[in-house]
């Protein structure tokens, strides 16, 4: 918070103020009530939407207060934190408009339009900025019952950052003119989660031990050093996961056991309402 005497600036997370715990946060309508509470409690006046006025070299515009930057977000359930991780090396493949995604070196994040002054987004466990967090000094407050909830279901995040220039040029600079319908809007129109019915991936782990070695020969095209007995055996049980080693590869990639993970937006439980929000 910051007042010079004429101006007053509000930056920051303030769902993360006054709560132990941040992992479901507010509206924006919400978010603006609450930071108006704060600003009553040092005496300075609250931000406002004030009119819409209409000028001659510029059209209808606001009058109120501006913002500069807005982080939408939405969490998801993937099931498992090895669903999770299959989740997000496939996202690192996908594009949002001219961004495409980049995994992080730890795996644990995709970003899309790093440095951008218009929109960054990201795609992250978690879990991982939870425990991330909690290993610091200024974050013991951070939950180990919220961790553990976060693990279990493979709970990952999406989020986006609304740069200045995003909302100046989509009419979202006043805080007149932004409701969550519109943020809902915008959201939707950017996500990538909410597009795909399902994410499938490559389970080499369904395979059998004793399988997998001739997999990989023949998925790379090496000669498969089996008996023929042994082969006819091999073949048949790979059969069952749509692999027929009779048949050369060619090499690219094909798939094994395909395993569907099944998105779900995450709701905050009860048990979550009545200690944090």
């Amino acid at each position: 918070m910051r007042c010079d005497g004429r101006q007053v600036e509000f930056s920051g997370n303030i769902s993360r103020y006054g709560r132990q715990d941040n992992l479901f946060g507010f509206t924006f309508a919400d978010s603006i009530k609450r930071i108006n509470s704060l600003l009553e409690t040092l005496g300075l006046p609250p931000f406002t939407a004030r009119k819409l006025y209409r000028f001659a070299d510029s059209g209808w515009t606001w009058i109120g207060a501006r913002v500069s930057r807005i982080d939408i977000t939405c969490n998801y359930v993937t099931g498992s934190m090895i669903d999770s991780e299959a989740l997000l090396r496939n996202m690192a493949d996908h594009h949002i408009g001219q961004q495409k995604g980049s995994l992080s070196v730890n795996g644990a994040t995709v970003e899309y339009g790093q440095g951008s002054k218009y929109v960054y987004g990201k795609l992250y466990y978690k879990t991982t900025e939870l425990k991330k967090h909690r290993s610091k000094k200024s974050g013991q407050h951070v939950s180990n019952e919220v961790i553990q909830f976060c693990e279990s279901l493979g709970v990952i995040r999406e989020e986006f950052t609304l740069k200045s220039r995003f909302l100046l040029q989509n009419g979202l600079a006043f805080l007149g003119a932004i409701t969550d319908q519109l943020l809902i809007e915008v959201y939707m129109n950017r996500t990538q989660l909410q597009r795909l019915e399902n994410v499938k991936y490559e389970n080499f782990n369904d395979l059998p031990k004793h399988l997998r070695a001739t997999y990989v020969s023949w998925k790379y095209g090496f000669p498969i050093q089996l008996k023929k007995s042994q082969f006819y055996t091999h073949r048949k049980a790979l059969l069952a996961y749509g692999i027929d080693i009779s048949v050369p590869n060619n090499v690219q990639t094909m798939p094994i056991k395909v395993k569907t993970i099944e998105l779900a937006a995450l709701t905050a439980p009860d048990w979550y309402i009545k200690k944090y929000a």
